[in-house]
């Protein structure tokens, strides 16, 4: 069974990533994985906050973001598992991705404004991370 993951940015990313991976796996049995990543918060912070509330908040935020595909893919009938994940964008998604042996991974094609500074898209970043020659594809789709 195919293994993708789809890792959600921010809530702006909901709408195409639900109508590719509905129009897609609609009737396709795969391990779909639907993912946020939290960044990391300042050490500075950290001292002043507890670990379960440093957890708590990220689980919150991540759910926020994830809530609306959620839904979309359950009136579809799709099922999947979601993960909060914390760390450094692309780096965690490419681990979460070779940890789970995923086959492939569809990210959004727009630029956020860090990438449209010359920083390269996600989906760059984890070609880079993940490899041409690997188990992995790297599709940005919507």
């Amino acid at each position: 069974m195919m293994h993708v993951l789809v890792p959600i940015h921010d809530i702006s990313d909901v709408e195409c990533a639900a109508k590719h991976v509905i129009e897609r796996y609609r009737d396709q049995k795969v391990v779909l994985f639907l993912v946020n990543v939290q960044l990391p918060i300042s050490r500075f912070v950290t001292r002043y906050v507890s670990r379960a509330q440093l957890d708590e908040f990220h689980r919150e935020s991540g759910m926020q973001v994830l809530q609306p595909l959620i839904e979309k893919l359950d009136a579809a009938g799709i099922s999947h598992q979601e993960r909060i994940l914390v760390g450094h964008k692309a780096e965690t998604i490419a681990q979460f991705a070779r940890e789970h042996y995923c086959d492939l991974i569809m990210v959004p094609r727009h630029k956020g404004m860090l990438e449209s500074l010359g920083l390269g898209s996600i989906g760059s970043q984890l070609q880079q991370l993940i490899g041409t020659g690997g188990r992995c594809e790297v599709s940005e789709v919507y």
